[in-house]
């Protein structure tokens, strides 16, 4: 965060000499906690995150690109923030997105008073421009391992003993499973061990109100199957 603390309101007219956008690449597969990251790095540096669809993504005609960076100058004209662009090497796939974020970046299409971090995420940073890479500061995001896919397990499975959670962690590392794929394992077997409750009371529906007291947590085996679902996909 030290790094970008120059673009913020208070620190950029003294730290930062530069009139284009810097350029913040968040590159990992997904499901590792890219776009959750790009949030908390807008927040800490106090700045109000704007998400930006160029044209390439929202199936428009490609020529637009000059029309789509017209739009972000008037939306950020006059504020410091940042530009969140969501997979961004599906955004400038094409010579004209493409040029229109170097321009972007290189001060072109700055507006002045301005102080703006762009921040994308990639999980095929090959695909990009070199010349925009160049521009870029890169954070890599790798697969959490076993110890932190513990700490994701004992989040969502408080009921389990350390053992079970351990034998989670490890499954879960050998599978190759990210933070999403957690989160969705341990989701997906409470609502099915709710169900399974309701349907051994003679009721329809899901477990809620009063009778969710009485809803037994999933087993360990469950999140295991579940987890073995996940690497198959």
């Amino acid at each position: 965060f030290k790094q970008f603390q120059r673009i913020t309101r208070a620190e950029g007219a003294a730290r930062n000499t530069s009139d284009g956008a810097q350029l913040l690449l968040l590159s990992g597969p997904p499901g590792t906690g890219k776009t959750r990251h790009a949030i908390t790095f807008a927040k800490a540096l106090g700045l109000p995150l704007l998400v930006a669809t160029p044209p390439s993504a929202a199936g428009q005609d490609r020529s637009s690109a000059a029309a789509w960076a017209a739009q972000v100058r008037r939306e950020v004209r006059g504020r410091d923030c940042a530009l969140f662009l969501d997979e961004i090497d599906h955004h400038i796939n094409d010579e004209g997105s493409a040029s229109a974020l170097r321009q972007f970046l290189d001060g072109v299409c700055q507006p002045e008073g301005s102080r703006v971090l762009v921040v994308g995420t990639t999980n095929q940073l090959g695909k990009l421009p070199k010349d925009v890479l160049h521009r870029a500061e890169v954070v890599h995001f790798d697969k959490p391992e076993a110890l932190h896919l513990k700490e994701m397990w004992t989040s969502h499975a408080q009921h389990l003993r350390e053992a079970e959670l351990h034998d989670l962690a490890s499954a879960s590392a050998t599978a190759r499973i990210t933070g999403r794929d957690v989160r969705h394992c341990a989701s997906l077997c409470e609502r099915r061990a709710a169900i399974s409750f309701l349907s051994l009371q003679g009721r329809q529906g899901y477990c809620h109100g009063a009778a969710l007291a009485n809803c037994p947590p999933p087993l360990a085996e469950d999140y295991l199957r579940c987890i073995i679902s996940r690497a198959d996909e």
